[in-house]
């Protein structure tokens, strides 16, 4: 049984907007209370972008058969054939956010590139800094996976990969080390769930 698993992207302590580009000081900031002249004190956001140590990759792969590890160019990991862009169409060449994603996996395949914005639909929000579209998982399970194979995400963030795994018929175990993130990603997997729900009744 196939297990497709995705690490955070990122490697080091998170060291403020700077360490990325662009504004991550949106994320997960908000007013916690007041200091003693009345200035605004905010929450700091997590150190959610620690990269995993050795142990990580040692766990993952002895419960895992293939893998597909967003952000593998940060890690030490053996050379890859099978390596996967994700092309931002919507980030310009000169903008301070990076324009692709690398995924190192585990496949015998040729690499491949996907090109897709990095925006959500008109109504939607991002809550989460390296949040990436639902389309992106989807078309990964499609080449990847097949239906009632087995799905773990230990980093779940924004929870775009349980959505598309809910879509394409997987079993998904998924894991979020903020509890901020993971309650609103149930927030939107439920709200997304609900709107389907009648269209999966009749599978």
């Amino acid at each position: 049984m196939q297990w497709l698993i995705r690490p955070m992207a990122g490697g080091g302590g998170f060291s403020g907007k700077e360490r990325f580009g662009g504004r991550f000081d949106r994320y997960r900031e908000s007013v916690q209370d007041r200091g003693r002249m009345g200035e605004k004190i905010r929450k700091k956001i997590i150190a959610w972008d620690n990269a995993p140590g050795r142990e990580y990759f040692d766990e993952l792969f002895r419960v895992s058969k293939q893998q597909i590890i967003w952000g593998g160019n940060y890690f030490p990991l053996p050379p890859c054939r099978c390596f996967l862009i994700w092309e931002k169409t919507n980030i310009p060449e000169k903008f301070t956010m990076a324009q692709c994603e690398y995924a190192w996996t585990s496949f015998k395949d040729n690499a491949k590139i996907f090109k897709f914005s990095s925006l959500r639909t008109k109504g939607e929000t991002h809550f989460h800094p390296t949040e990436k579209p639902v389309a992106l998982y989807t078309w990964i399970f499609q080449n990847y996976a097949k239906p009632g194979q087995k799905v773990l995400d230990t980093h779940m963030g924004s929870q775009s990969s349980r959505i598309a795994a809910y879509d394409q018929g997987l079993n998904y175990t998924g894991c979020e080390i903020d509890k901020h993130y993971f309650d609103a990603g149930n927030e939107r997997y439920e709200a997304y769930t609900s709107q389907t729900s009648l269209f999966h009744m009749g599978d």
